[in-house]
């Protein structure tokens, strides 16, 4: 992958979590989680995830890494967004991150699913995701890019439990990205997955994972 292109996934990522955060754990209520044999388990949510055999799992420190990067990229020198990024640090964790190809893959793209969550029970009119999601959109829309919302925000469920969804357009290094965010609030948490892709099969490999969240 050339540095442009590097550059380019690390903003997508940056911009996908402006507001739901850039990646640390947060005391002790909730953990990071943990893999095996790619299914991905956290107890505090009850939440099972199965990614793809031949997926790319980030651990945290990649995950930090390529936030630091997209964040820089994305905050420019605009003070007021560096900070905004710098407060969500201390309330948000990655749960986990994955690609569908190896960093560094020669693809013209590459489709990706991360999982987050924010605390907000400092927040108590944030009663469900579409509040969240409020609050996320005003926040992509400070930023320089061009952003566009080809519908309004509606409700999915996965494994039994309601998720709000917004769909979000953009156009990053010449190539026109595509988003959904699923945001529930969940044990004072808003508990989000964010799938990036670029057309309908990069669309439904990574819907196909979001078939496979279980909550106990």
């Amino acid at each position: 992958m050339s540095r442009t292109k590097l550059f380019c996934t690390a903003q997508i990522i940056a911009l996908a979590a402006l507001l739901i955060g850039c990646g640390k754990k947060t005391g002790n209520e909730l953990d990071f989680g943990a893999f095996n044999n790619s299914v991905y388990t956290n107890n505090y949510f009850g939440l099972t995830v199965a990614i793809p055999a031949g997926w790319s799992i980030q651990d945290q420190e990649a995950q930090r890494r390529i936030m630091a990067l997209g964040g820089n990229m994305v905050a420019g020198e605009d003070k007021n967004m560096k900070a905004l990024m710098k407060a969500s640090e201390l309330q948000t964790v990655n749960l986990f991150a994955a690609f569908k190809y190896p960093l560094g893959t020669p693809v013209t793209f590459n489709p990706s699913i991360l999982a987050l969550a924010e605390k907000v029970s400092q927040m108590p009119g944030i009663k469900r995701g579409k509040d969240y999601l409020f609050f996320t959109k005003k926040t992509l829309e400070s930023g320089k890019m061009q952003i566009s919302y080809p519908k309004e925000i509606y409700t999915e469920r996965l494994g039994g439990v309601d998720f709000d969804v917004m769909d979000v357009e953009l156009s990053l290094c010449g190539t026109m990205v595509k988003e959904k965010y699923y945001v529930a609030i969940m044990k004072s948490y808003a508990l989000s997955f964010i799938v990036t892709f670029t057309n309908n099969e990069e669309e439904s490999s990574g819907l196909k994972i979001l078939n496979e969240v279980r909550f106990q």
